[in-house]
């Protein structure tokens, strides 16, 4: 099953306003691709964001992980975002393992979600979705699972 694609303008204005963001900048998280209710994500191994056991720095991991669940969200709801505005209220993590190399990540809405989400915005000028994210070290292997959890306002 292939993911559903947005239109080429709305994947890069995704991207710019995510790259925009100064923090995602400083440690250098990028998002790679956006789709409706998915996205990818990468994070270079840098020296000032290990931690003192030589392995990237959790907070690196979750400022990728909230990024990428960002622009899975804003993927799904894409043709709302010039009159919404897209908060995160929780991100729930789980490190499973130490991660070395450069981090990657995929974020994905369960696609049977969306309707309901979409019925919600429309009767009430809000909704909330979930997020789950993967991120993966340079071996690769799973180092750490979140849950977001997005909320969607009319301005």
């Amino acid at each position: 099953m292939t993911s559903p694609t947005l239109p080429a303008p709305a994947v890069d204005a995704v991207k710019a306003a995510l790259h925009a963001i100064p923090m995602n900048a400083t440690v250098g998280v990028r998002i790679t691709d956006v789709g409706v209710g998915w996205a990818t994500g990468a994070c270079p191994d840098s020296a000032p964001f290990r931690n003192h056991l030589g392995t990237i720095h959790a907070g690196a991991q979750f400022l990728l992980a909230e990024a990428v669940s960002g622009a899975a969200f804003a993927g799904a709801f894409a043709a709302q975002l010039q009159s919404a505005v897209p908060l995160i209220e929780k991100l729930d993590t789980h490190y499973v393992g130490r991660a070395t190399g450069d981090l990657t990540a995929r974020a994905e809405i369960d696609p049977a979600s969306l309707p309901a989400a979409y019925a919600q915005f429309q009767a009430e000028g809000k909704a909330r979705l979930i997020v789950n994210v993967t991120v993966t070290d340079g071996e690769p292997k799973p180092v750490m699972q979140a849950v977001a959890h997005w909320y969607l306002r009319q301005m």
